[in-house]
């Protein structure tokens, strides 16, 4: 049996009829940039994570970047980051030329969010040699970061706290979806997100009304009204195309997440008396998995990839290197993350999709059992 490791077309058979009148309309009014659809996105994913507002962009990355430049930073300044995240959490402060920061990596929990001990006590100890410091808690593989606990160290030590939400649409943690619980938060839209558009793109929220106005122009040169320029800004907008197709997925988004966490169930059940896997947990803290990624931790990974590979089940590791292991940032190889090291070598992300059936999960399942 071939297995997809997702199946984007699925998503397409379900939303086809609704959105494509909407897609021949624009075509044939040609107004692809701007518009009331991208507002209507924006209303729409603001209420959805129950914010104020939201701010269509580019993608993910630029998202992160144009939250960064909002805030203003005074330099010198902390940007403090789990050290397991992918790397463009790391690159965002990187675009911001004027910005005198120290990017801070920290190590991850055993659910794979940064780890707010040891968060703690690096704050404790170097918050007071900067004039700013922003937290970039990275939901990751669709488990919320312990955001309480992150929310009371901001405030103690005065942070500012930017969520990279990118891998959690619909996630939820203090009873509330992530994205709303930051001063900012970026979202990527990439197409295998839980939310992803068909191509490139991302989105932002906050409930601060002066962020909000200064984004939205960031991403338009600086600019909210033409050649009229208040900052240095980018060409981060949002394409009206993305913002239809996203519009309509939008509608699908709670029920998909749930299949998702179907399958990850499934698996769980399947995998669970496996000594030889360690499978993904949920924290006490959280009030719900969004599984994006679905990742076992076992020695000899690559044995298991190549096995699997061979009766056709593809895999990916989330993420071979560590940051501070990639070249351009080979000088943070100075913070010690025993934790984050390990899991790189160890982590493995099994298929996982919506529309994944319970024979494919029996499957994939049954050749893993078949492996140990």
């Amino acid at each position: 049996m071939k297995i997809m490791f997702n199946d984007l077309s699925k998503q397409w058979d379900v939303i086809e009829k609704d959105v494509t009148p909407r897609l021949k309309e624009l075509f044939k009014k040609s107004n692809f940039i701007g518009g009331n659809a991208i507002e209507d996105f924006e209303g729409k994913f603001a209420s959805y994570c129950g914010t104020k507002y939201a701010i269509g962009c580019s993608n993910g990355t630029d998202a992160l970047k144009l939250c960064l430049a909002a805030f203003e930073l005074k330099s010198p300044c902390g940007i403090i980051i789990p050290a397991n995240t992918f790397i463009a959490t790391a690159l965002a402060a990187t675009y911001l030329s004027d910005l005198n920061y120290e990017l801070i990596l920290i190590d991850c929990d055993n659910f794979y969010q940064i780890d707010v001990n040891l968060l703690e006590k690096y704050l404790k100890i170097n918050r007071k040699k900067w004039k700013d410091c922003v937290i970039i808690p990275v939901h990751l593989f669709g488990h919320p970061s312990d955001m309480k606990r992150i929310i009371e160290l901001a405030e103690k030590y005065n942070c500012l706290i930017l969520e990279d939400s990118s891998q959690a649409h619909g996630a939820l943690v203090l009873n509330r979806k992530v994205g709303g619980l930051g001063d900012l938060s970026a979202f990527s839209l990439y197409p295998g997100k839980n939310l992803g558009a068909a191509g490139d793109a991302g989105v932002i929220t906050t409930n601060n009304e002066e962020l909000f106005g200064k984004i939205k122009a960031l991403r338009n040169y600086g600019s909210n009204k033409k050649y009229h320029y208040d900052f240095k800004g980018w060409n981060n907008r949002l394409d009206t195309i993305q913002a239809i197709i996203l519009n309509e997925k939008l509608k699908h988004l709670d029920k998909w997440n749930d299949m998702r966490i179907n399958v990850a169930n499934k698996y769980n059940d399947y995998l669970d008396e496996n000594r030889d896997l360690i499978i993904p947990e949920s924290a006490p803290y959280i009030n719900k998995h969004v599984y994006h990624i679905y990742a076992v931790r076992v020695k000899n990974r690559n044995d298991l990839q190549n096995y699997l590979l061979k009766h056709e089940i593809p895999t990916i590791i989330h993420y071979p290197i560590p940051i501070q292991k990639t070249k351009p940032f080979k000088h943070l190889d100075k913070f010690n993350n025993p934790k984050t090291i390990k899991y790189a070598e160890e982590l493995i992300s099994l298929p996982i999709h919506p529309f994944m059936s319970d024979e494919e999960i029996d499957y994939v399942s049954s050749i893993i059992k078949d492996y140990f």
